[in-house]
């Protein structure tokens, strides 16, 4: 093989590799969904596409934000570097239920923005999930399922019946930073365990489910699901 063919192999190889760390840093990541959280809307087993130049760019391989030109609203779904550090450390995905300057709380699973609550409506019938604690067999449920409305935001939320739902006494978020809860409101560790997150600790927006298995397999319905923010 003459040098000019190993030059434009090599070449080659160094353009597709420079693109694939381009695509996956600035543009676009997808992230599995280990955990019930976000349920309903994420659901576990979820392969959901991130939006990672919604909000900034980042450094590869680092912690670091390199630069930011919009910050997460009320009612965004972000996946945020996870608080406990650490290279192997999971990163999370929950929803942006206040911003900086808000004052929040959360009474039985309702949220109050700025001491106003946010409309939230139960919907009567049968409410059941699929969960699958620690990654083991896959078990059904029971749930009740609210409908909320949050800065013209609509989705579901659910609580477990006749079990506290993640109370929060009334705090302040502070500036540059976002206060951050799960759907699911009993079964998320979120802004209410590590506190708010910095702005720029935040990878990107869900954008969309790619494909989702679940208990019964490939869920159909879910191919190509786009996330309700």
């Amino acid at each position: 093989m003459d040098k000019q063919k190993i030059w434009s192999e090599v070449k080659g190889w160094t353009l597709t590799i420079l693109a694939v760390l381009v695509f996956r840093t600035f543009l676009f990541e997808a992230v599995y969904i280990p955990s019930g959280s976000m349920i309903p809307t994420l659901q576990i087993g979820d392969y959901v596409v991130v939006q990672k130049w919604a909000y900034g760019a980042r450094l590869p391989f680092t912690e670091a934000a390199m630069t930011t030109w919009a910050s997460p609203k009320r009612g965004d779904i972000v996946v945020l570097l996870n608080p406990s550090g650490g290279p192997s450390a999971d990163d999370l995905i929950k929803r942006v239920v206040a911003v900086g300057g808000d004052t929040v709380e959360i009474r039985d699973g309702r949220l109050i923005v700025n001491g106003r609550p946010v409309h939230r409506e139960e919907r009567p019938g049968a409410c059941t999930y699929w969960n699958r604690p620690d990654r083991g067999e896959w078990v059904e449920e029971p749930c009740t399922d609210f409908v909320e409305h949050l800065d013209g935001h609509v989705f579901h939320t659910h609580c477990t019946p006749e079990r506290p739902c993640g109370d929060v006494v009334v705090q302040k978020v502070p500036e540059g930073t976002v206060f951050l809860a799960g759907d699911h409101r009993d079964h998320s560790a979120d802004s209410r365990v590590f506190g708010p997150v910095r702005v720029d600790r935040i990878k990107g927006r869900a954008w969309i489910a790619l494909a989702s298995w679940g208990e019964k397999g490939l869920r159909w319905s879910r191919l190509f699901h786009f996330v309700n923010h």
